[in-house]
């Protein structure tokens, strides 16, 4: 029950920590990197390391020098990288609170030729992080409106719309991962969030600010 009440409350703080890391950001800042394209994560990495080649706890630097190329957008308390993913520009997001790596995440910018293929994408991720992190706590297909019929043939349209939300959760000892499909805007949104123990309090405490 815990974990269930985590993941649904993660999905109404999606759009939240979206918009968190992309303030004052446009897709047209964000520069493309040639970088070799690659899976999310490897075994090794995961083992080692809690994001990427980054632990929660680093400072800014220790990010920086932990990646392989400069970063795209740098503020205060974030950093922001261009890379590609499976054929997509991915914007990579590292979040801070007093220096300290809190939270992190992949954020799909490329927009697919056509809608089912956001599906097809986000099956694709379901399955590499599976592989890399074992059975998933929680998988879910919400619909937003329960009375409302949708036809499955239109289900890529019904995500993109805001009538239906997809979202996989992984429990780890140190990180949960949130792998989630949602619309806004008449458009698709696909990201993947990893959050530290005190990054889920701050984005608790973020949004009740709010």
């Amino acid at each position: 029950m815990k974990n269930y009440l985590k993941l649904l409350t993660l999905i109404g703080f999606a759009l939240f920590i979206y918009a968190c890391s992309n303030e004052n950001n446009s897709t047209n800042n964000i520069e493309e990197t040639k970088t070799t394209e690659s899976n999310t994560e490897d075994s090794e990495a995961v083992a080692k390391y809690d994001f990427r080649r980054a632990n929660w706890g680093m400072s800014i630097q220790e990010v920086k020098e932990s990646e392989e190329m400069e970063p795209v957008l740098e503020s205060e308390n974030t950093l922001d990288y261009s890379i590609f993913l499976m054929g997509m520009q991915v914007q990579i997001g590292y979040t801070f609170k007093d220096d300290e790596l809190i939270r992190a995440g992949f954020f799909f910018l490329t927009k697919p030729d056509t809608n089912n293929k956001y599906i097809e994408t986000y099956t694709k991720l379901q399955e590499e992080l599976k592989e890399v992190n074992g059975k998933p706590i929680l998988e879910t297909e919400q619909q937003i409106d329960p009375s409302q019929t949708i036809d499955p043939e239109k289900k890529a349209e019904a995500v993109c719309n805001g009538d239906l939300l997809y979202a996989t959760q992984w429990d780890l000892p140190k990180t949960d991962i949130q792998l989630i499909l949602r619309g806004e805007d008449s458009e698709c949104k696909l990201t993947i969030i990893y959050l530290s123990e005190e990054g889920f309090r701050q984005i608790l405490e973020d949004r009740s600010n709010k």
